[in-house]
């Protein structure tokens, strides 16, 4: 399964009267083999914290409705923190008054998490994604090129095409008794190569349509093209107007996952720049008075009229509001006079929730392009008008 924002806008849409129990586990490979995981401990004290929260309503039948509906989900949470399940970051999404309870796994670490909420809580899952975009690797060589697909954690090979060289050309050069030896030889050996070159030149040209429509149809945010540099400058120039990073290293027999390991530094970079540009885009279009946004009141008063295409927020960033009867979003003590507010302690969720609602996306910044936005409340927006 392809997972991008669409599942997370149908994971957002999840909706429940009793409640929604979300939960995230983090599998530490490392810990497996004990008789009890310490993820399994931690998970089991955050659901332990929402039992005994739910202890104390007064309202009897929801309350036992509700302590009920958690002890049928059992199953699935063992299931959940089970070691011998694949995936080092997994989450359940639970409807307690029932329905279908979703489960995502993922090659990244989500932390150890129990919430219970009217809706689906996402913002460790969206965390996630943001850390592992999908990308493309293409591995070229002179044997031919492969396109390796990464998001989430997981690699592998998407597309395998082979360069067949007319070694018919070379017969035909070597005429049998052909006077000159060894100086007609090197001749006929340079003349054969520059064919193989040029054969090669046309190879690349035509694969780049393969690559640049498997890249669009599988959401790349980032191509890297990996080998000799000669090869990935030819590849590059068929490429444009995408833009790709070239990385001069041969490693054409290697696993999917290992070829992802071997570029990690280049594709991290790759995201930095990707992430500082948006912000960028944001913080000069915002400071000109176009589409862009900056700041905790503005954002959110864009976002409630459904105006943000992409919201940015500060992977670390703590944010407290209130939400109106309306359902809009104010930041703390910001509300207009005579608006009746509940206080919302995690306004990044339902920040989040409203993007993903009015199908804006959604990116989670972390480092360098974090810190540019430091000074307007860790957040920020792209606007469609």
């Amino acid at each position: 399964m392809v997972f991008d924002q669409a599942i997370l806008r149908e994971l957002v849409a999840m909706k429940d009267e009793l409640g929604v129990l979300s939960l995230f586990a983090t599998a530490d490979p490392r810990e497996e083999a004990s008789a009890r995981p310490a993820w399994d401990i931690r998970l089991h004290n955050e659901l332990t914290a929402i039992r005994e929260h739910v202890s104390t309503w007064r309202d009897r039948e929801r309350r036992q409705l509700v302590l009920d509906a958690l002890e049928s989900l059992e199953p699935d949470i063992r299931e959940l923190i089970d070691p011998r399940v694949p995936g080092i970051g997994r989450a359940m999404f639970a409807p307690l008054s029932g329905g279908e309870v979703r489960k995502v796994s993922l090659q990244l670490p989500m932390g150890d998490k129990a919430m219970l909420e009217p809706t689906a809580y996402l913002r460790p899952l969206v965390t996630a994604m943001a850390t592992s975009t999908p990308a493309g690797v293409v591995v070229i060589s002179r044997d031919g090129l492969r396109l390796v697909d990464y998001r989430h954690g997981i690699a592998e090979d998407v597309f395998r095409s082979s360069f067949k060289r007319d070694n018919e050309d070379w017969r035909s050069m070597r005429s049998p008794g052909s006077p000159g030896g060894s100086q007609v030889a090197a001749f006929q050996v340079d003349k054969f190569q520059r064919r193989i070159d040029e054969n090669m030149h046309r190879y690349l040209y035509a694969q780049a349509a393969e690559i640049a429509g498997r890249g669009e149809s599988l959401g790349w945010t980032d191509v890297l093209l990996v080998g000799d540099a000669r090869l990935t400058e030819t590849m590059a120039v068929a490429l444009r107007p995408l833009e790709v990073v070239q990385v001069d290293s041969i490693i054409d027999n290697l696993a999917a996952a290992e070829v992802v390991r071997h570029v990690a530094d280049e594709l991290a970079e790759a995201r930095t720049r990707r992430d500082l540009a948006l912000v960028s885009r944001a913080k000069d279009a915002a400071l000109s008075g176009g589409r862009g946004v900056l700041g905790l009141n503005q954002t959110l008063a864009l976002l409630n009229e459904g105006r943000v295409e992409r919201l940015l927020l500060d992977e670390s960033g703590q944010w407290r509001g209130d939400s109106g009867p309306d359902g809009y979003l104010y930041a703390a003590e910001e509300a207009p006079d005579g608006v009746e507010v509940v206080e919302v302690p995690d306004l990044g969720e339902r920040m989040i929730e409203r993007a993903l609602e009015s199908s804006a996306e959604v990116t989670i910044l972390a480092g360098e392009a974090a810190t540019e936005l430091a000074d307007y409340g860790a957040v920020a927006a792209l606007l469609r008008w």
